[in-house]
């Protein structure tokens, strides 16, 4: 009996350590889906929250702008615009400006920082947005980039279309349990959007 009695412990501790060992197998391969689904979701948090400060910063900045005409025009005698050039002066005090309000919100942002509720972490849809919510810190990589671009088009007879635009890159990083996701935005918005007189300039330089 005492064999026998041993010959099934034996078995049982088998059992047990199989079991164990595929308990520690799913939660290993759980804590690696969370990381991975973590900085998915930070991603597109920051992502998200990256290109909200950058759209409100450039519609404050140009409705706080040095000026709003960016470029000057030269015209013939007719009226007529011939070329069309950036104005470098007011386009680097419309950057000083912009670079100036995205700086302020993204420190705003650090202070609050991102939340992510936990059972969004989950990946179930029935649970996403609830439970208790895990806070990550966020900073600012380098110094926020701006540059002007633009295009001219025909708009109808002897009128042409002026669109300028911003492009806004940003670089921030989230500070996860586990390290840190850098996250790179780059966001395009139109400042000015405009008819002149004349035909398709021969000349333009407003990039």
């Amino acid at each position: 009996m005492s064999l026998k009695r041993a010959s099934v412990k034996c078995r049982l501790s088998y059992i047990l350590l199989a079991v164990l060992a595929g308990v520690i197998l799913l939660a290993v391969c759980a804590v690696g889906e969370l990381r991975e689904h973590l900085g998915e979701i930070t991603e597109y948090k920051g992502k998200q929250a990256a290109t909200e400060i950058i759209t409100a910063a450039v519609e404050k900045t140009v409705y706080r702008s040095c000026d709003s005409e960016l470029y000057s025009m030269m015209t013939d005698e007719s009226g007529n615009v011939i070329s069309v050039s950036l104005d470098t002066a007011k386009a680097n005090c419309m950057k000083n400006l912009l670079t100036g309000e995205i700086e302020k919100s993204i420190e705003e942002l650090g202070d609050e920082g991102i939340n992510i509720p936990l059972g969004t972490l989950l990946g179930i849809p029935l649970f996403t947005g609830k439970g208790s919510s895990l806070e990550l810190g966020i900073q600012q990589l380098g110094a926020v980039r701006s540059d002007f671009s633009s295009k001219l088009e025909s708009a109808g007879i002897n009128q042409t279309r002026l669109t300028v635009y911003v492009t806004v890159t940003v670089e921030i990083r989230a500070i996860l349990p586990n390290g840190h996701k850098d996250i790179t935005v780059s966001e395009e918005q139109i400042i000015n959007d405009s008819l002149i007189v004349g035909d398709i300039p021969q000349y333009y330089r407003v990039n």
